[in-house]
């Protein structure tokens, strides 16, 4: 039911008047963005692109909202055309199937950032029960691939592992501190929110992983074909978005949306962009992909089951789209924006 209702949702809130790249103003066209979670780094780049009104200099009024949990309807709606972009680490197992309307465009974040938290009573590994219950988002997503790893490597295998479908870092920092799951893994910031209140980091995905496609930027096939100059409009934008975040001058401002815009308390802001913008470089300069990490992600899926062992993958150059994401690329060059 809660997949059916964000599918409802992503469609009847599409609509608009229609995107001028010059000229007269008109207007603006609604855009709902998805994002996992409105407070996490996962959404930073949407936030700022918003907050600064780049989204309006393309004729967008654009807002963000929550589907934790149901990424995969959202996923779905983006290979009905029902959404134009989304960036999620459910994207790729879509992309690859025979057919798919699915474009890998770019990525958002291209590491890992997940920490595996436990809950009071668990102080290291040897402290949890069999089986393990370990709060997941999705089958597909990389919070899996992280808890079953460092589940594995401390000596737990999968058959001492039950996977509870909970929702995302929210949900599964909420449910470990109910005692509902024993693990879960957590983006930074929920993390730093989980130590707060007296929990356990048992692990981390920067132990086995550094480069990884996580937030994959997926845009429909078909959504590019019949609206060029949106479709690039769109993408240069998020371009323009990642670089603005990149830019070390633009520093305050990148925390006032970490803070105010984000809510998210002013030590956990902070840290979250001194640890994940500038010293991880989470986010790709100009928001590219690279093969390297979309390679990591397809074989963490392998590992989980998450895609079937006999599925056959398809070229890189099937699976990312390059020649757009370089047409994009020249759009945001030829507006000066990396000047100012």
């Amino acid at each position: 039911m809660r997949a059916k209702r964000i599918v409802r949702g992503i469609v009847t809130t599409l609509v608009g008047a229609g995107l001028l790249l010059g000229g007269q103003a008109l207007a603006q066209e609604k855009l709902r963005i998805p994002v996992a979670q409105t407070n996490s780094t996962t959404s930073l780049v949407e936030q700022v692109a918003i907050h600064k009104g780049f989204f309006k200099d393309i004729g967008y009024d654009a807002r963000v909202y929550s589907v934790s949990g149901g990424e995969n309807a959202a996923v779905l709606a983006l290979e009905r055309g029902q959404l134009p972009f989304f960036g999620s680490d459910d994207n790729i197992a879509l992309a690859i199937r025979p057919g798919s309307n699915i474009r890998i465009v770019g990525t958002e974040l291209n590491t890992l950032p997940y920490w595996l938290v436990g809950g009071k009573h668990v102080k290291s590994y040897k402290d949890l029960p069999r089986p393990v219950k370990v709060g997941i988002s999705s089958p597909t997503s990389g919070n899996v691939y992280v808890s079953l790893k460092l589940l594995q490597t401390a000596g737990i295998p999968e058959k001492d592992v039950r996977l509870i479908k909970v929702g995302g870092s929210s949900a599964r920092l909420a449910g470990v501190k109910a005692g509902k799951i024993d693990v879960g893994s957590l983006t930074f910031g929920k993390m730093l929110a989980a130590r707060d209140a007296g929990l356990t980091v048992l692990g981390a995905a920067e132990q086995f992983v550094k480069e990884y496609a996580f937030l994959q930027l997926a845009m429909n096939k078909n959504f590019i074909k019949d609206n060029p100059d949106k479709a690039v409009a769109l993408m240069g934008t998020l371009i323009r978005g990642c670089a603005f975040v990149n830019d070390p001058k633009n520093g305050e401002e990148v925390l006032n949306v970490y803070q105010n815009v984000m809510r998210n308390k002013p030590h956990i802001a902070k840290k979250m962009y001194e640890i994940e913008i500038l010293e991880a470089k989470s986010i790709p300069n100009r928001c590219q992909a690279t093969a390297a990490g979309i390679e990591a992600y397809i074989e963490s899926a392998f590992w989980t089951k998450s895609i079937a062992k006999d599925t056959k993958i398809p070229p890189m150059e099937q699976i990312m789209f390059q020649e757009f994401y370089d047409k994009a690329l020249a759009w945001y060059n030829n507006k000066g924006w990396m000047k100012k």
